[in-house]
Parts: structure tokens; sequence; C-alpha cells
């Protein structure tokens, strides 16, 4: 049935017909492809990249997830991203953010089943006396360091190398996505060269290994979908708390099962108890509730591990 509203002009006082039909959409929905992967909580997760890798990787601990996420601090490149994975040296640990501390990050790559990466930039900072490419320059002088824009043939070259070697020899998955956030810094434009680099790159990996790298479009659902500033935050370059939450959403529905979901509710719902702040921490009755929902999440912790 159509339903017919007539507005009438500020000056011209012109008539005009909106035609509101039923299930009209009046946003661009982003399709998900890639939708056969199935993930859970039985499998253990590791994320790299950009500030963005640290919002997904909060709803994923949040959520009761085996999850690690930037333990060198906020990786913005490519290359970057795979120092972390395969050349840690003195050098990267120099220009990281903060270091793993006392975590055995080998052991967490062994361990990973899925790896999430988030690409943010294909601009990077190379030092002049050594051709390393920084993971941040940690307001250093310009003058130490070169800055180019690389290439998708780069990140196609050294991610396939991966790939080949520890990827598909243990079984392990890769989920790629590029990060919402816009580089202002490096002007509009050349924000939109440097995403689109980084597409390519991955449309490439992802069809090259179909059974191993996956693409998740959290920079189409944000550009597309939430295309309006009351989905950004104060600064109107990262996603407020409001986008996040709905990619974690549309991350949910593409990748994991009902019971899954349902898994997910019931860690939310117990961990929304759990860091509640009473007015009297101190007190009896608020002790017993935290006591009772810690059990309650050990036993659910075991339900999934015996499902």
């Amino acid at each position: 049935m159509q339903k017919i509203c007539v507005c009438k002009g500020s000056k011209s006082r012109a008539k005009y017909k909106i035609i509101l039909q039923k299930n009209v959409e009046f946003r661009t929905k982003v399709d998900i492809h890639n939708k056969e992967l199935s993930l859970s909580h039985r499998h253990k997760y590791l994320l790299l990249g950009s500030c963005f890798s640290d919002s997904i990787g909060d709803k994923l601990t949040n959520a009761g997830f085996d999850s690690v996420a930037n333990p060198f601090g906020a990786l913005y490149n490519p290359l970057s991203i795979i120092n972390a994975l395969s050349a840690r040296n003195d050098e990267f640990y120099q220009w990281t953010q903060k270091s793993c501390g006392d975590l055995d990050f080998e052991q967490v790559i062994d361990s990973a089943d899925v790896l999430i990466l988030t690409f943010g930039t294909a601009w990077v900072y190379e030092l002049k006396q050594t051709g390393h490419v920084v993971a941040n320059c940690k307001k250093q002088p310009d003058a130490l360091f070169a800055r180019r824009r690389i290439t998708t043939t780069e990140i196609e070259e050294i991610y396939t190398e991966f790939i080949e070697n520890t990827i598909i020899p243990n079984h392990k998955t890769i989920v790629f996505t590029v990060s919402p956030i816009r580089h202002k810094k490096d002007g509009l434009h050349e924000n939109q060269l440097s995403k689109s680099i980084l597409l390519l790159a991955i449309d490439s990996l992802c069809k090259t290994y179909p059974n191993n790298c996956y693409y998740f479009p959290s920079y189409e659902i944000v550009m597309d979908e939430l295309r309006d500033y009351r989905f950004y935050a104060d600064d109107m370059l990262h996603p407020s708390q409001v986008a996040v939450q709905y990619i974690w959403e549309r991350f949910q529905q593409a990748y994991f099962c009902p019971k899954t979901i349902d898994f997910i509710e019931q860690f939310e719902h117990l961990n929304r108890i759990l860091h509640h702040q009473p007015l009297d921490a101190s007190n009896e009755a608020h002790q017993q509730l935290v006591a009772q929902t810690k059990e309650q999440i050990n036993q659910l912790k075991n339900a999934i591990q015996n499902q």
C-alpha cells in the first residue's frame, strides 16, 4: 500500500509528492561475500593493523573469544604488519608504540587460527639510514625519513610469500579489511588513492588464495551504508562507537552461526554485569554478584569447549 505525503515549499509553495513504498531501503546496503567462512569461539584470533583493529579486538574479547589485538600498538601500513608477523628484529621493536611485554608473540602466531589484518594506509616512512619501514615515527624529525607510497605489487609479493610459507601449510585463515578511518593529513584525494591501492592488493590476494584469504568490507560499510557524520567521532575522521557496533554486528551476521551469536549475547550480558560500577564496590551483595557472574562466564566457556 502506498502513502502520499504532500509538502509545501517555503517560497514557491509548490507541492512535492513523496511516495513511500513498503520495504524501501533509504541507504545502500553493502553485500558481504565469502560468507562460506565460518568462525566460532573454538578459533583463536590475532588482530593486527590500524587502531580500528583495537576496536574490533575489544568486541571479540568482550564476546568471549580468545583474541590478541595489536600487542605492538597500531600498525598502519601493510609492510609494518608483515614485519610484525615475520621480521621482528631490534629495529622493528625500536619503532613500535609498545612492546609485547610478557606476551610470547611467536606462540600467539603459531596458535592463531584466524588473522584479522586491517590495512590503514599505503603511505610508509622509511629510515633514510637503513631503509627500514617504521611502524611509528615517534615524533622524530622528518629529515630522518623518506615518505613514499607503496604499490599493489609490493604488497602482493610480500604477502604471497607469507601466505604460501605460513598460512597455507598451517591451515590458517586471513581476514583482510581496510580501515574506514580517513588519513586527512595525506589529503583526502591522496587518502582515496591510498585506500584504492590497499583494496586492489587485497582483492588480488583473495582471488589467488580463495581458501585462505577473505575480505570483510568495513571500509565500504562506513563509506556507503553509514555515509553520515552522525556515525563519526568528534574528529569527524574515526567511526563512532555506534558505527563500530554496527560493523561488529555485520561481521557477526556474515561469519558466525546462530549458536555462536547466542554465545556472544550471553558473554556480552555477563560482561556488562561484571563491569558495572556500583556506588559501593565493597558491598557484600555486589561482591557475591561479581563472584557469581565470573562463575557463569567460566561455565559458558566450558560449554563452548564441550559442544
